[in-house]
């Protein structure tokens, strides 16, 4: 099967050591079999290991009140990227580990952000017998990204848009700005962090995040904190997080000095998955802490179907908000609905041809994007309109190395 490396290390460790308990089973887990390739846990020794993907296609844009587009894109079923891996077994069952990893806009060549290695840059120690602690731009102590069956790839993917609350305003993309100033999100990847996972025992396990403020200045003195608490038996994958994620500072209400807003954002999930069928939900908060903020609620199903060289997935998002404000500050209704469908076909074990379809449709006043396309803005502004639905093809070739 194609490799990812967009699975959290907490849910590697955690899939993994059920090895023992999935060997009984006569078809192998999905999730293990894609992580059996992943360079932090392949069998090809102790030393230095490069890999990346390259992911390039052509997609197909429509908005409502908008002309249609078709454009190339990049990473439309996984994030084109180069990465370097490295290992050492200092023995008694403990090995050092580093790893960087940078996302590629394959479609020109430029990397994806001004930080080269801006999808991970972590050192780290791995004990079996005492956990993981690693330091760096590492992925976040979070639900594991398979509970979207498009791995919350930045493209085609109605969680990343619709939970990740991605509104357009007359400022450009914010994270859930209908809920109030400095509301924020759960970031998949966070620099300056700290992060411990337990090892596993009788199936349960559990991961902390810290990471100090990565802002430049002198408040908030956190950026990001947090944890997963999990429990495996090969097959079932259940677990429960919390994050809290503090915003730059912010002016909440006029005349008064800029703060930082702390969202609190618990969240619980569930995968099932017997290698021939892998089936997740999820339920999340999005709770910024001011009195005057809103609220927003996430629920999520999603379904992928193996058959011999195929993979079909699916993947239905809801947000639904209360106390949700506009622009000028006025209560309002804001809602969307997001669904992404998809095929792949696995031409070897590194090389595929996939197809995506996607939409997302706002209620109220909500102005979620989907693949980054612009909403219209009102005749003579440059304030998106409102109830617009956003539709995407995408059709694409992929290759793992």
């Amino acid at each position: 099967m194609p490799r990812t490396t967009l699975l959290r290390p907490v849910l590697l460790c955690t899939l993994l050591a059920a090895a023992s308990a999935q060997a009984q089973t006569q078809t192998p887990s999905y999730l293990m079999s894609l992580m059996s390739q992943l360079p932090e846990y392949s069998a090809n020794g102790d030393g230095a290991r490069i890999y990346g993907t390259l992911d390039l296609g052509m997609m197909s844009t429509k908005a409502d009140h908008a002309p249609s587009r078709w454009q190339q894109q990049s990473g439309g079923a996984y994030t084109s990227k180069l990465g370097f891996y490295a290992s050492e077994d200092l023995g008694g069952g403990l090995k050092a580990e580093a790893k960087l990893e940078a996302g590629i806009n394959a479609d020109t060549g430029a990397q994806q952000a001004t930080a080269l290695f801006n999808r991970e840059s972590w050192v780290g120690l791995r004990s079996s017998t005492y956990g993981t602690l690693r330091f760096g731009n590492q992925i976040n102590a979070m639900l594991p990204l398979f509970i979207d069956p498009f791995m919350l790839v930045s493209t085609n993917s109605v969680y990343n848009w619709v939970a990740g609350g991605a509104m357009q305003g007359p400022r450009g993309v914010g994270a859930n700005t209908d809920l109030g100033p400095g509301a924020g999100t759960i970031p998949v990847r966070v620099p300056k962090s700290v992060t411990y996972a337990t090892p596993r025992v009788m199936g349960f396990g559990a991961q902390a995040i810290y990471a100090s403020n990565p802002y430049g200045t002198l408040e908030p003195k956190v950026g990001t904190r947090g944890g997963v608490v999990s429990f495996t038996n090969g097959r079932i994958y259940l677990a429960a997080s919390m994050t809290q994620a503090f915003s730059s500072p912010v002016v909440v209400a006029t005349g008064t000095p800029a703060q930082s807003v702390r969202t609190d954002i618990p969240a619980i999930g569930a995968i099932y998955d017997n290698g021939k069928i892998v089936l997740s939900t999820s339920y999340a908060r999005i709770s910024p802490q001011l009195a005057q903020s809103g609220e927003a609620r996430i629920a999520t199903l999603g379904a992928i179907l193996l058959q011999d060289r195929f993979s079909w997935r699916a993947s239905l998002v809801h947000r639904d908000t209360d106390g949700a404000r506009n622009a000028s500050g006025a209560a309002v209704a804001s809602s969307a609905l997001g669904l992404m469908l998809g095929a792949d076909y696995n031409l070897s074990l590194r090389t595929a041809l996939y197809a995506r379809a996607g939409a997302v449709r706002n209620f109220g006043a909500s102005t979620i994007i989907l693949n980054g396309v612009a909403l219209p803005f009102v005749a003579g502004s440059t304030v998106p309109q409102t109830g617009i639905e956003t539709r995407t093809f995408s059709l694409g070739l992929l290759h793992h190395f």
